[in-house]
């Protein structure tokens, strides 16, 4: 993994150069990593060049609760690693609140040619007035550690993938890693507090750029019929809908979205 200082934070990602060919940025979930796209990445690596990051405080960037987590501050974070990579243009694949990060940085730069949202979380709005309750209690830290440590990391996942057997003791290891850490709990306090609401209709009308839309039809964590409201603004929107499958899309039909990734590719090249 490589890392990089960006207003506070040190990022994690990792780059895998392949400079002949059009990048593809990867940006995980909620509690998430870019160990989600473990397999993903080895179906479209020859095709693509790819950057994975780990949206701090996830994953292995930083864990401090005086860094800024808006969704605002990491389209900034994004840009400034593409331009220390010589990166010009990019696509972007996002799952669940990546997926709203990429909906921002396609809104917001210039730079993003195509989106493949995963789950992406959509329509939500910001309370000003929950954030600041969470924020100023100083026992929420405390309180988010016996919540997780009560629900589990297996409980977590199961709640968030429709089969059962696709949870791998070494699946567990990863997803249950970062939580380990206690700088991690005051951090997702401060995420909640940072939350600005998601991009608004009329923002999302503005995407002019092909939006590739999957969604599990057994997600329990946000509806597959969000999917449809998302096509209705985006004008350039197709949805894709799977039998049998949760919100933890990477994990469960990575094979459908790197077909989906690689059909696109060669439409556009052929």
């Amino acid at each position: 993994m490589n890392t990089i200082p960006f207003k506070g934070h040190i990022i994690s990602y990792q780059f895998y150069a392949n400079p002949t060919k059009p990048t593809i940025i990867l940006l995980h979930g909620f509690l998430a990593s870019s160990y989600c796209y473990r397999k993903v990445i080895p179906k479209i690596q020859n095709d693509f060049q790819l950057l994975t990051i780990d949206i701090p405080p996830f994953g292995n960037s930083e864990k401090s609760k005086s860094c800024l987590f808006s969704y605002d501050h990491m389209v900034e974070a994004i840009q400034f690693i593409m331009a220390d990579h010589f990166i010009e243009t990019a696509a972007i694949v996002g799952h669940s609140m990546g997926g709203q990060i990429a909906l921002r940085c396609a809104h917001q730069l210039n730079q993003i040619t195509e989106l493949y949202l995963l789950a992406p979380c959509s329509f939500m709005k910001h309370s000003p007035l929950f954030a600041k309750a969470i924020c100023h209690n100083p026992l929420s830290p405390f309180l988010a550690r016996r919540l997780l440590k009560r629900k589990g990391v297996y409980e977590m996942l199961r709640h968030s993938i429709y089969h059962d057997h696709l949870i791998t003791d070494e699946m567990l290891e990863h997803y249950k890693q970062p939580f380990l850490n206690h700088s991690m709990y005051p951090c997702i306090i401060k995420i909640l507090n940072d939350h600005q609401g998601d991009l608004s209709e009329q923002a999302l009308s503005e995407i002019d750029i092909p939006v590739s839309i999957f969604w599990g039809k057994n997600d329990e964590i946000i509806p597959y019929h969000i999917g449809y409201e998302l096509i209705k603004y985006i004008p350039k929107a197709t949805l894709t809908t799977f039998e049998r499958a949760g919100h933890l899309l990477p994990e469960e039909v990575p094979n459908m979205i790197a077909e989906k990734i690689l059909s696109r590719n060669k439409v556009q090249t052929s």
